[in-house]
């Protein structure tokens, strides 16, 4: 199915509902708070968790398209790592250095990790929303990455200066997806990727 990018989040229709999917959830489909709607300037505004998603899973911001799948979807030519499953899809890389598990989340425009060096030029200050402390602004910084031995850079703000929840691994959001056009088989806890 074919997304619009709206404040960097893939947003499709599902069943004549606007959603933006989430693989930070673990949700089927949920309408989302008035503050969230007015964000995305989406009135009626749905959100689509994990559990929406089928077994096979490929996500392609190149080509603006979600194929979610029973059977297997196919990423020619790809490498493929290990996916570890929580409330959410975690996978190795390195982040300013430091290397670890990360949280994948198609749902955040930009990333946030703890204890972010502020060795990295800030290149902005974005605005943001989150589930339950409404819209806040925090200064974000361009940081080199590396996954499976690919460089990449992301805009990363601490998770400090973050007044919502984020997770001790941290979330690497938007930057993720455009680098890399991935296929999740999440039963087999593996990833495929291709880097764009």
């Amino acid at each position: 199915m074919k997304f619009e990018l709206v404040k960097k989040v893939p947003i499709v229709e599902i069943d004549g509902k606007k959603c933006f999917v989430d693989t930070g959830r673990s949700c089927d489909v949920e309408k989302v708070g008035l503050g969230i709607q007015r964000f995305f300037g989406i009135p009626e505004l749905y959100v689509a968790g994990t559990n929406w998603l089928k077994r096979f899973t490929k996500f392609n911001y190149s080509n603006s398209e979600i194929t979610t799948s029973d059977d297997p979807v196919l990423l020619e030519g790809g490498e493929t790592v290990s996916l570890v499953r929580r409330r959410g899809w975690l996978v190795n890389m390195t982040v300013g250095g430091v290397e670890g598990m990360y949280y994948i989340d198609t749902g955040a425009a930009f990333s946030y990790v703890h204890n972010l060096s502020t060795q990295f030029p800030m290149v902005e200050v974005a605005d943001e929303c989150g589930w339950t402390k409404g819209h806040f602004k925090v200064p974000v910084r361009r940081v080199p990455c590396e996954f499976a031995g690919h460089p990449f850079e992301i805009l990363c703000g601490d998770a400090n200066d973050n007044p919502e929840y984020v997770p001790p691994e941290g979330v690497i959001g938007y930057d993720f997806f455009n680098n890399f056009t991935v296929a999740v088989d999440r039963d087999d806890r593996k990833m495929t990727f291709v880097k764009n």
